[in-house]
């Protein structure tokens, strides 16, 4: 496995005296003073080593089994990214997009075929949109990055462009399609779903890319907007009231997505007003679930890798995102690769993936707390904050 955080972060000359303050407090043990003398100096190591210890009394990491690291984790992931940056038709269509230009037809041909004008569209359309990153740069790179990584994984059949060119297209309805033309209160147009997909979506790639996109997302943010419109509260309560008054009108193919959602949010264990609670709540029970039981049903490992390559892509650039927004991330992956997992798969190509994300995973929850334990100044604060990450990410460093 090769993370580019974590290999990085090695190269300071205090980070195996921060990794094994790392390994001491997941041990539910305080550094020893020699130790924390040696890192952070004789005049500041007393005061971290009492707020260690305090924070420690609660017990939360005793008798608990680290998550190892697997140091043969594979990386075909990593470097089918890397690769495919070497690629002179990739470097130009990516240069394009990059500058919110159109690439050439040609050149999209190389890696999404017979599907390449569908994916022109799509590019022409987050083009227009002038949709962004939270890096700035286009949010379309991040589209042809995971087609052409699923591209060079070799993961189309020979002479085929289904599932580079499905992966291209993942995030293109939750990214492009607003709900409704209709005007405020009257609800959702479910033409509106029906003739984005029909009009954008080849007919023989539009189940895979359904599956793919978070429909509950979509939901969401639709009665997000309806309810900040509205003055009111985004609440559980009201979330579910709005989730109701769509059900009465069957939206098509999104009823399914409707009631699965009120069934979840009725009973989940969430505050009343966590709003990215209930997001979470509906990813984890819902979106990923609903693409781990399809490739079952299908008995087809390719869409839930392609979300593999999706996730991995957005922790290779999570350097802009926000702490929370980073950790969330670290827990989505972990959770892809958990769930891959108990699919019980014999196919060695699925099981490497999950393996590579899975410690990807792992070393990138410890560059986050490495990076913490490292900073020279505010050592207190940072020390605090290392111990709160850790709680957060318990599900990453330990398996119980």
């Amino acid at each position: 496995m090769i993370n580019s955080d974590f290999e990085l972060i090695k190269l300071n000359r205090n980070f195996d005296k921060a990794n094994s303050v790392l390994d001491d407090i997941l041990d539910g043990k305080c550094p020893s003073m020699n130790l924390l003398d040696s890192l952070y100096g004789v005049k500041k190591s007393r005061a971290i080593h009492s707020l260690i210890k305090e924070f420690l009394v609660s017990g939360n990491f005793f008798n608990r089994i680290k998550r190892r690291t697997d140091i043969n984790a594979p990386a075909e992931i990593t470097l089918a990214r890397r690769e495919i940056e070497n690629d002179h038709n990739y470097q130009k269509i990516h240069s394009a997009i990059l500058l919110n230009k159109l690439p050439d037809l040609k050149l999209l041909e190389t890696f999404y075929g017979e599907y390449s004008t569908y994916v022109k569209n799509i590019i022409t359309l987050y083009a227009q949109k002038n949709l962004r990153r939270k890096c700035e740069i286009s949010a379309a790179s991040h589209l042809n990055r995971v087609g052409a990584c699923v591209f060079q994984l070799k993961m189309n059949d020979t002479g085929k462009y289904d599932y580079s060119s499905t992966a291209v297209l993942h995030d293109s309805i939750e990214d492009l399609l607003t709900l409704t033309n209709l005007k405020s209160g009257e609800g959702i147009d479910a033409d509106v779903y029906n003739k984005f997909i029909e009009e954008y979506i080849p007919a023989d790639l539009q189940q895979a890319v359904k599956i793919l996109t978070n429909h509950y997302d979509l939901l969401i943010s639709y009665i997000r907007e309806k309810l900040l419109d509205e003055d009111k509260a985004l609440t559980r309560k009201n979330i579910l009231a709005e989730l109701e008054s769509i059900e009465i009108h069957k939206p098509a193919e999104l009823i399914v997505y409707v009631q699965k959602m009120i069934e979840l949010l009725a009973e989940a264990d969430v505050e009343e007003h966590d709003f990215e609670g209930i997001k979470w709540e509906c990813y984890r029970n819902l979106y990923l679930e609903g693409i781990a039981h399809t490739t079952l049903l299908n008995d087809d490992h390719r869409i839930y890798e392609i979300k593999g390559v999706d996730l991995s892509d957005n922790s290779h650039g999570k350097g802009s995102l926000s702490v929370d927004a980073r950790i969330r991330n670290i827990k989505k992956n972990l959770m892809w690769g958990i769930k891959g997992y108990a699919m019980q798969s014999t196919w060695k190509p699925f099981n490497d993936h999950i393996q590579e994300i899975v410690q990807d995973t792992l070393e990138s929850a410890q560059y986050i707390i490495l990076s913490d334990l490292l900073k020279p100044d505010s050592s207190m604060d940072f020390m605090m904050s290392t111990l709160l990450k850790i709680e957060k990410l318990e599900n990453v460093f330990f398996v119980n």
